[in-house]
């Protein structure tokens, strides 16, 4: 007899026949044997599956036995698990449903179960339905197309079972001819959700399609720190399968867990995540195009105009994960002197991307900027706006891999923005002449057609287009640095379409007329390329700072903050909202 069975009795509940096993000794074998403590039967029960072995403060362990075989912990694969007293246990081994617990006093623990009383809890839904014989669940299941991510759990347990755990011993793991259910339940889908182009959400890091259902909950007790896949110091990502009466997920010391995280990345995701529509706007542009510049001009300028002329409120939806861009726009914006207003140029895989799972391997993908976009008057009007800074080299061809998938946000954006940098094409620098621009001190390497080119090529990969077939979502080309070749086409050649609670559209085609001819001029492929990428393009003349840069002595080219007056640079995310959302920003 061990220490532990004196204070703290173990017990193993069939939830299937409503059998209590009492653990008198460990170790507890559990496996199709005679010999075993308990003997269990049918497909994918291994002779000696697993068992309960001391562990560490008197408590437990559940240990896996046969590395052929498969136990599923609360709906998740597990090799090996320290058990805490006082909380249940949902275990799986083949076709049993199985409950451990732990506690001082079971009686009553023992007196809450009904037999062969089943409760059901939709993903999208706190309250159970039922109760059910076990035999109708999985009938009930097919005729109402309940989620198989749904929970259910016997009436008066505190842990239950996803019904694709019970699903996974039916007709349909017959007609697969699964030896191993629950081996092919973790695999087939499973619950890192490998099919990732099926889901309701997209997750604003890996890119990758989930359900409600999958969403991940992150661990709050300091004891639960080690994820399988984030390392040992993140806490543990696990499946909910308790709640508190709001609704709150229970981690396994009953804490609530009120982050939720992706099952593909298991990056945390942002609060009100499956509340709000969420919209990828992804800024595209080569080397040195000043892409930081831009998103940090955007972001000082975006919040005035929308509050502003249409009476919205934009905010961080992610504070913390913002910090790096409020740092930038703070930066840009609070320098006194120009040295002081300088920004880092974004690395390849540097401080802007974090190291995550994805497809099963650890890459480095671009942090997302996330803000929250809601009417003053109306607040179900709501969207949440996601912007990254990806370094330049990422849309550069051969840059694009699952190893390095940096750039794959634009096959998930509902807007792309693809920022063309005149100092770095030949036909426009041949048209400046002796313009006193410093940036003009730079070689040229040209070679923004082709990064359209590639991301064309990417986008239709990813979506798998066919070869003629053009994307749905609009594409604004930004010829940017406008404060220096504006003045070749007279005086204010350009309007502002910002007015008072609309975007004025005919302004912006009138625009975007004048930038497009000026392209089909000096860079017709631009044009050529970009019509082919989008049925909606439109092309918009932008400058981040209003006037000429100076070369400090890093060798770098910032504003003169004594001089900073972008140009027109929220106007084409406003026109990107007007088509995707205009409820928020209305166009006439």
């Amino acid at each position: 007899m061990f220490p532990f069975v004196r204070k703290t009795r173990w017990v193993v509940y069939n939830c299937l026949t409503s059998e209590i096993r009492e653990i008198e000794r460990l170790p507890f074998e559990i496996g199709n044997s005679p010999a075993a403590d308990l003997t269990l039967e049918g497909a994918g029960v291994a002779e000696r599956h697993g068992s309960i072995t001391p562990g560490a403060a008197g408590n437990p362990c559940l240990v896996r036995r046969d590395p052929e075989a498969s136990i599923l912990l609360d709906g998740v694969p597990r090799e090996f698990e320290q058990l805490e007293a006082g909380r249940d246990y949902s275990v799986q081994v083949g076709p049993h449903l199985l409950l451990i617990r732990g506690a001082s006093n079971l009686k009553e623990w023992r007196a809450r179960f009904a037999v062969n009383a089943w409760l059901v809890i939709l993903p999208d839904s706190s309250e159970p339905l039922g109760p059910w014989a076990y035999e109708e669940l999985a009938p009930l299941t097919r005729l109402h197309r309940w989620d198989p991510k749904s929970i259910t759990l016997p009436q008066g347990a505190e842990a239950g079972f996803y019904l694709r755990q019970l699903l996974a011993f039916g007709d349909a793991a017959s007609e697969r001819g699964d030896t191993n259910p629950v081996e092919s339940l973790a695999e087939d889908g499973g619950f890192l959700q490998r099919t990732s182009g099926e889901g309701a959400f997209t997750c604003p890091v890996c890119w990758l399609r989930f359900d409600a259902g999958d969403i991940m909950h992150v661990a709050v007790h300091d004891s639960l720190r080690g994820d399988p896949l984030l390392g040992q110091d993140a806490p543990l990502r696990f499946h909910a399968t308790r709640f508190n009466d709001r609704g709150q997920a229970l981690d396994a010391f009953g804490l609530p867990a009120t982050d939720m995280a992706c099952p593909h990345c298991r990056r945390i995701l942002p609060p009100g995540f499956v509340e709000i529509e969420h919209h990828i706007l992804s800024i595209v542009g080569d080397q040195s195009a000043g892409k930081s510049y831009y998103l940090s001009v955007l972001a000082h300028l975006l919040p005035v105009a929308l509050f502003r002329h249409f009476a919205l409120n934009f905010q961080d939806a992610d504070p913390a994960g913002n910090a790096m861009l409020n740092d930038m726009k703070r930066t840009l914006f609070g320098a006194r002197e120009p040295e002081e207003a300088r920004l880092v140029k974004t690395q390849l895989e540097g401080a802007m991307y974090e190291r995550l799972p994805r497809y099963g391997r650890i890459v480095a993908l671009p942090k997302p900027f996330i803000f929250y976009v809601q009417s003053l008057s109306q607040a179900e009007q709501r969207a949440s706006l996601i912007f990254y800074d990806n370094a330049g080299e990422h849309f550069q061809p051969g840059r694009d891999s699952t190893d390095s998938p940096g750039a794959q946000h634009v096959a998930s954006s509902s807007g792309i923005l693809f920022l063309f940098d005149p100092f770095n094409h030949p036909g426009f620098r041949r048209r400046m002449g002796a313009h006193q621009d410093p940036q003009l001190e730079r070689p040229v390497v040209d070679q923004q057609d082709v990064l359209l080119s590639e991301l064309k090529v990417r986008v239709h990969r990813l979506l798998n287009l066919g070869v003629g077939q053009r994307l749905e979502r609009p594409l604004a080309v930004l010829v940017g640095k406008c404060d220096a070749w504006m003045n070749w086409l007279g005086p204010e050649p350009f309007a502002d379409p910002v007015q008072s609670g609309h975007l004025d559209r005919s302004k912006v085609e009138q625009n975007s007329k004048i930038v497009r001819d000026l392209l089909l001029e000096l860079a017709p492929t631009i044009v050529g390329n970009a019509e082919t990428i989008s049925n909606q393009v439109t092309y918009f003349p932008v400058s981040s700072f209003g006037h000429p840069p100076l070369k400090v002595g890093s060798g770098s080219y910032v504003p003169d903050p004594g001089q900073l007056q972008p140009i027109l640079a929220e106007v084409p995310v406003l026109w990107l909202l007007s088509i995707i959302r205009p409820d928020l920003v209305p166009s006439s």
